[in-house]
């Protein structure tokens, strides 16, 4: 069973998204991946995945729990100003058609 309990959380006005530290305690299971962790904060927020941003996720050696990093945006035009290509494509947001045909 995956839990997890919110250690950070702050309002950022102007970037107009939440951003949050939090603890995911997944016990003797696999380490969950993005799209759970997704899933379980999209449950607890009452908002959509699509304006969920996983940063980063970091586990230390024989723990049972990570640290996420992440960012709720207000409005998913916001998540595409802010963020990166890669992380857009890393969180599902943008497929690698659409990175290269911005470029052109």
């Amino acid at each position: 069973m995956v839990e997890f309990e919110i250690l950070d959380e702050k309002e950022n006005i102007l970037l107009n998204r939440k951003e949050i530290r939090m603890r995911v305690i997944f016990g003797n299971g696999p380490t969950p991946t993005r799209n759970l962790i997704r899933e379980m904060v999209s449950k607890n927020y009452g908002v959509s995945g699509d304006l969920i941003i996983i940063d980063h996720t970091i586990q230390r050696a024989g723990d049972h729990s990570s640290i996420s990093y992440l960012k709720i945006y207000k409005d998913k035009d916001s998540a595409m100003l802010y963020e990166p290509d890669y992380e857009l494509l890393r969180n599902g947001l943008k497929t690698k058609g659409e990175e290269e045909n911005a470029e052109a």
